[in-house]
């Protein structure tokens, strides 16, 4: 009898070590007023407004989203949004220039590449010529301006940018070196927010594609695009560099903020300042969860900031 009691308890022991199911969360929020002003009892930040949310339940997480542009609960998944404008920018710099001609470096644009980064799927693709100004031999970078690439917007294709190089030499000169730097293209939404979506940083990924077989290729690093062209010996050299996939109507999901986990102590109150007048819809993601199980509610408040 005695030894089938401790085997009961030693099942329930190990039972509870192994509990998969979490407890349903138990969570609620509520703020001293829906409307508040750049001073606020008595609080005077210069800055904004100061919110208090005071809490009741047992959440492990909470994750706050303050309705702010990038930080809105609704946009927690997106990945594309519509009416932003897609704008590039970069500077360019000539080198070697026999002339003030810039038709040995060009700026295209496919919806078509099939993203092999071969010669043969280079020359199949379609590319369109959306080359701005660049630099005729001066001896600083000149900028291109801004290129809006809107017309080329399609939310269910990707789209390819490249540089190609293709130069002759006469016998005597050297072909042309061309720098590309500062190159970021950014999606600007109406709200004001921007995303990047493609430089030359270690974010992005471009590939050097050799066209004609010559020498000269595209040297790429974190701070630019550079290509040497062959000397005078080389009668032509042509040469693509091409960027990884882009959807010009990409945008960044939005971000909310933890603010409690699973190891920090109960919170009952939190304070957020606003900054810029505005209605804001307030949201709290309270979540139990382990590996096994996980129980969730979602709280929103409606703030006004006058």
């Amino acid at each position: 009898m005695r030894n089938g009691i401790i085997i009961l308890m030693l099942m329930m022991a190990v039972g509870s070590c192994t509990k998969k199911n979490v407890d349903t969360v138990s969570f609620n929020v509520t703020s001293d007023s829906n409307i508040y002003h750049i001073s606020y009892h008595g609080i005077d930040t210069g800055t904004g407004a100061v919110v208090r949310f005071a809490f009741s339940g047992n959440p492990d997480y909470i994750v706050f989203y303050s309705g702010e542009n990038g930080h809105q609960y609704q946009n927690r998944k997106r990945t594309s949004a519509i009416g932003g404008v897609p704008i590039l920018r970069f500077l360019s710099l000539q080198q070697y220039a026999r002339d003030t001609s810039t038709q040995s470096l060009r700026l295209l644009l496919s919806s078509d590449f099939n993203g092999s980064y071969d010669s043969a799927s280079v020359l199949n693709a379609t590319w369109t010529d959306i080359t701005p100004t660049l630099s005729t031999g001066q001896k600083n970078p000149i900028p291109s301006g801004n290129i809006n690439l809107s017309n080329f917007v399609n939310h269910d294709t990707s789209t390819y940018l490249a540089f190609k190089f293709s130069d002759t030499t006469d016998g005597h000169h050297h072909q042309r070196n061309w720098t590309i730097t500062n190159f970021l293209l950014q999606d600007s939404l109406p709200d004001g927010s921007s995303t990047n979506l493609l430089d030359i940083s270690s974010n992005s990924t471009w590939m050097n594609v050799n066209v004609s077989g010559g020498p000269a290729y595209w040297i790429i690093n974190n701070s630019y695009l550079k290509i040497a062209g062959g000397d005078s010996t080389i009668k032509f050299n042509q040469q693509f560099v091409i960027s990884q996939p882009v959807n010009l109507s990409g945008v960044n999901p939005d971000a909310g903020l933890p603010i409690k986990t699973l190891t920090d102590n109960p919170l009952s109150v939190y304070s957020y300042l606003f900054t810029k007048p505005g209605t804001y819809t307030v949201t709290f993601n309270a979540k139990n969860a382990n590996a096994y199980s996980g129980s969730e509610t979602v709280k929103t408040l409606t703030i006004t900031v006058n």
